[in-house]
């Protein structure tokens, strides 16, 4: 680290009130109490799925559950030194930014990837339980690491392009040509969302459309679960991979209009991320009640057919 980046370093890190970007207070008081109500509600659901659970070990539903919150909590606690990083700029030196954003944009693939899992292995256990069965729990457990290993591969571009950049000292990924952001753009809006969009949507429709007139989907709130979880991860992933898609087109189109318009808009599209961290467990702890109100209905229907023999 050079003699000027270190000077700029201790400038910013004895802030004061004139030294505040005005205009990211209110956007910052909204990101701080998405960080308290989504850690609070993740634990929440940590907690109740740990104290309520059965004897024995957690099924695999469960364990993604878990997986997602655990993920949605570690993106989550970086909130604060991002919001501070906002309102004074980078004080915490350029190694802790590539690691800070190597944590965040991995937890945050972590997160779309145990959804993506989820949505297959619902499609596996109600279509194929018998080939689902025969992936026993040492089988189930490498697919959880795997995921894991993963997201930290894809999350790799940000070791290499985290840096300390521009006059207000913010952590950002710096590009050293156009050619490198508009593959690292197109390798996060692809394999970030193009992909497992696709086998969320295909996994769900292919499930609704051979059971729909089973138990499965009998629950009017259970085909509610379902929908809402594929609306969700389109409303909160699609606009970051939009403003990713006008940065592309910026570049090619040799845009400085629509650099800009996409440069602003980014920050808006990337707290949605966030956003989505606080509605999971609000969802996924609906979801337990949708599966048991099912099993409930499923043993229901069978007294009742076993009464009529």
């Amino acid at each position: 680290m050079n003699i000027s980046l270190k000077m700029s370093l201790l400038n910013v890190s004895d802030p004061n009130l004139d030294s505040v970007n005005s205009d990211l207070v209110a956007p910052s008081a909204v990101m701080g109490l998405c960080c308290v109500i989504g850690v609070s509600g993740n634990i929440a659901v940590v907690s109740v799925i740990l104290c309520n659970r059965k004897s024995g070990d957690l099924n695999f539903t469960l364990k993604l559950m878990l997986n997602l919150a655990f993920s949605d909590i570690l993106s989550l606690l970086t909130l604060p030194m991002w919001i501070y990083t906002w309102l004074y700029g980078w004080s915490f030196g350029l190694g802790m930014c590539k690691l800070v954003s190597y944590v965040v944009i991995g937890s945050l693939y972590v997160s779309v990837l145990t959804v993506t899992l989820m949505s297959v292995q619902r499609y596996l256990a109600v279509l194929y339980s018998q080939d689902w069965a025969r992936l026993r729990r040492t089988g189930k457990r490498l697919l959880l690491v795997a995921l894991w290993v993963l997201a930290g591969v894809l999350a790799s571009p940000a070791i290499v392009l985290g840096d300390v950049v521009g006059e207000e000292m913010q952590c950002r990924w710096h590009y050293r040509s156009d050619a490198e952001e508009v593959a690292t753009l197109l390798m996060e809006t692809l394999l970030g969302f193009v992909v497992p969009f696709s086998i969320l949507l295909t996994s769900y429709f292919c499930l609704h459309k051979k059971v729909n007139q089973t138990a499965f989907f009998s629950s009017q709130r259970m085909t509610w679960l379902v929908t809402s979880i594929v609306v969700t991860f389109f409303i909160f992933w699609c606009p970051v991979h939009i403003t990713n898609i006008l940065k592309i087109s910026a570049i090619l189109l040799e845009s400085e209009s629509l650099k800009a318009f996409a440069k602003v808009s980014a920050g808006y599209t990337q707290a949605l991320t966030f956003l989505n961290c606080c509605v999971n467990p609000f969802l996924y702890a609906f979801a337990t009640r949708c599966r048991k109100e099912s099993t409930e209905q499923s043993a229901t229907s069978q007294a009742i057919s076993m009464s009529t023999l």
